[in-house]
């Protein structure tokens, strides 16, 4: 780095120290929240974050803040949501009903749960250790998506989810799609995306041209 005045040094160094603060802000709400991680995995994550290198930049500063806050806002996720698509992929409200042995059709769902989630952290280490950009494991991802996403159009009967909406949104026209299939992905989609990117998207879905590839 060049040579700096003693004014900018110490302009950055109270902007490194805002960042830290900011990870002990985070921190803090993570005990309060009682994270499932454990603290001491929280915090080296987060010093890790903040440990900004030698003669950083403004890009390697915004980087870092977006990380924070990236992080912090898991917490306001659904945690939810996995075993929200078992169940729904698995139609158990309708099974439930009509089974004979509630007792084990409970216990073989949790069983399916528990199976996913295992299934789900495996694919996710595969991920981490794989050393590929993000772009490149969002690719690889695809692929895997595309490939579940076949299996279901294949079936003569598949149950509406989120994850088997998205799945299906995955693969080309030429795949039959479920009744339910428009109604789930406006449903999905809505919740994640705010009103005004929710009405750009169904907009330039009006004006898509198709002939133009």
């Amino acid at each position: 780095m060049p040579n700096i005045s003693n004014a900018e040094r110490q302009a950055r160094f109270r902007k490194k120290d805002e960042l830290k603060r900011h990870a002990d802000r985070i921190f803090r709400e993570c005990t309060l929240l009682q994270i499932t991680k454990p603290p001491q995995e929280i915090r080296q994550f987060l010093d890790k974050i903040t440990d900004l290198p030698s003669g950083w930049t403004n890009d390697d500063y915004e980087q870092a803040v977006k990380t924070l806050n990236h992080f912090h806002l898991k917490f306001f996720d659904n945690p939810h949501q996995l075993e929200n698509d078992v169940i729904e992929g698995r139609d158990s409200q309708t099974e439930f009903i009509t089974t004979p042995d509630p007792s084990k059709f409970m216990a073989e769902e949790k069983k399916a749960i528990d199976k996913v989630k295992k299934l789900s952290t495996h694919l996710i280490s595969a991920l981490e250790i794989s050393g590929c950009p993000d772009s490149d494991q969002a690719a690889a991802l695809m692929e895997v998506i595309r490939f579940v996403g076949r299996s279901i159009a294949s079936n003569l009967k598949s149950n509406k989810s989120n994850a088997t909406t998205m799945c299906l949104a995955s693969i080309g026209p030429q795949y039959d799609k479920p009744d339910w299939f428009i109604s789930s992905l406006v449903n999905t989609l809505g919740w994640n995306l705010n009103k005004d990117l929710a009405h750009e998207v169904g907009k330039q879905l009006m004006e898509f041209n198709y002939s133009n590839k």
